[in-house]
């Protein structure tokens, strides 16, 4: 590994509740083991990414357990700086969404794949009611828009499963000082992300999309963006 590689440790979940298939863990396996980032200018250097992968399991207690198991190995074994993208499914939403905030509760809606479901509980009694991501979101964001993916910036994760390992994960950050930014993304079902990508202004993404007929093929275009979030976040940190 160059002296210039960052490493990206990108997680995902298994599937849950009614959602027999769970886009990310799809996205997360296909995910290449190295990225190199695009030279935006004359002076800028290259960059290796190399991508640690983990499917977690959907329950507060296995999936905070596999978590940090995956963030001790990288911690321990990444000879650069180590950065984390954690991504989730919603359903309901469009566009991808970068997670500024991850709150300290845990207030299930419908049980975890372990059959708890916690209501209005911290997740942590000794940390923060509220953590942030370190990434500029502003810049990240317009940054991806301008790519032609669509996204968007969100203050709220929920308060399910992703907010928690989310809110976990930033916790654990505060004591490393090699994990230099965490960040989650919550991505819409690879369908409906091609629908909405079919709409982008950049002609490339919009007929790349409208070719997506295919849930391997949206999963895949789902994968390239995500991939465009990791290459440009590594380049703000």
């Amino acid at each position: 590994m160059s002296a210039k590689a960052i490493t990206c440790l990108l997680t995902g979940f298994d599937a849950f509740g009614k959602n027999m298939v769970n886009p990310t863990e799809l996205l997360v396996e296909a995910f290449p083991d190295l990225l190199i980032t695009k030279p935006s200018g004359t002076s800028e250097r290259v960059k290796e990414i190399h991508i640690e992968k983990r499917i977690l399991p959907t329950a507060g207690i296995k999936g905070w357990k596999a978590l940090k198991a995956a963030l001790d190995h990288a911690v321990k074994n990444s000879p650069g700086p180590l950065f984390v993208v954690m991504t989730g499914l919603a359903n309901k939403r469009e566009w991808l969404n970068l997670e500024r905030f991850a709150i300290n509760i845990k207030d299930y809606g419908l049980p975890d794949n372990s059959g708890h479901q916690p209501l209005d509980k911290p997740i942590n009694k000794n940390a923060p009611e509220l953590l942030r991501t370190k990434i500029d979101l502003a810049a990240l964001n317009s940054a991806i828009n301008k790519s032609g993916y669509p996204s968007v910036i969100s203050n709220h994760a929920g308060t399910f499963i992703c907010n928690e390992l989310y809110f976990q994960a930033l916790n654990y950050a505060l004591s490393q000082p090699k994990i230099k930014s965490v960040l989650f993304v919550h991505v819409p079902t690879a369908k409906q992300f091609a629908q909405s990508a079919a709409k982008s202004k950049k002609k490339s993404i919009a007929n790349a999309a409208l070719k997506a007929t295919t849930s391997s093929k949206q999963t895949a275009l789902l994968g390239e963006a995500v991939a465009e979030i990791v290459e440009t976040a590594c380049k703000l940190i």
